[in-house]
Parts: C-alpha cells; structure tokens; sequence
C-alpha cells in the first residue's frame, strides 16, 4: 500500500515537532500528577480531621497555592469543604439569660470569632488577588510573545 503525501509518520515528522509534542505530553503528565496529589491530600486531610482549606492542601500534596486556586475543580471542592467544616464546628446558639452577668463574655467571644473569621477571609482573598494576579502577568507575557508579526 502506498502511503500518501499528507499521511504523517514518525519518520516524516520534523525532530522539533516530536519534542514539543513530548514535552507537552510531559507537561500534562505532571499537571495530572499534581491534580492527583491535591485530591490525595484532601482525602488525608479529610480522614485525619485536619481543617481543610488551600495551604493545608498545598502542604499535604507538595503543590503551590496559585495552583490550587487556578484548578476550578479543585478550589471548588476545597471552598465547599472547608464551608462545611466551618458549619459543623459553629456551636449552637445559647441564649444567655439578661440576669446572668455573661451578656457581656458572650458578646465579646461572639464579635472575637467574627473578627477572626473575617481576618482569616480577608487574608484568602488576598491570597487568590495575588493568584489573578499573577495569572494576568504570565497571561500578558505569553500575549507579549505571541504578538502581531511574530
């Protein structure tokens, strides 16, 4: 059988060709890799009853924070999980009596946890500003170098 001209083998592929297509082959290797190692860390974490939230994952699965946050699957799945564990440790609401002389404790611990949970959100959400950041950066470079006339 004769083959045709436009039929592609490994002998008519250019050199170049197959190296970038094994280095993006390798590069999805690895992004899988580090996919797998995020959902094995949130297992853990989930199974040792560890607080789930991003740098406890990225601790867990040797990953970076931006990839965590750059993963719609995986920070999905880490945002949902962590609002869960923040429902379940919520304790049930006490109402003190006016008489008690704790008013005044209850208060001050209810606004101590606001604040503190409020810090701790103002913090993630710097951290994924940092993230889009740094992800408009890189994707202005790649624009950068694939520009017009190149």
């Amino acid at each position: 059988m004769n083959k045709q001209p436009d039929e592609t083998t490994p002998e008519t592929v250019p050199p170049a060709d197959r190296r970038i297509a094994a280095l993006r082959q390798a590069a999805q290797d690895k992004h899988q890799q580090a996919v797998q190692r995020a959902d094995a860390g949130i297992r853990k974490l989930i199974k040792e009853g560890e607080e789930i939230n991003f740098r406890a994952v990225a601790r867990r699965a040797g990953v970076s924070l931006d990839f965590l946050y750059a993963h719609t699957d995986l920070r999905n799945r880490i945002e949902a999980l962590r609002g869960q564990q923040r429902t379940e440790d919520r304790p049930a609401p006490q109402t003190p009596a006016a008489d008690d002389g704790t008013v005044i404790h209850s208060l001050t611990e209810t606004l101590r946890r606001e604040r503190t949970t409020h810090r701790e959100r103002i913090q993630e959400l710097e951290q994924r500003l940092a993230a889009a950041h740094g992800e408009i950066l890189r994707l202005q470079r790649v624009i950068q170098s694939h520009g017009p006339g190149r």
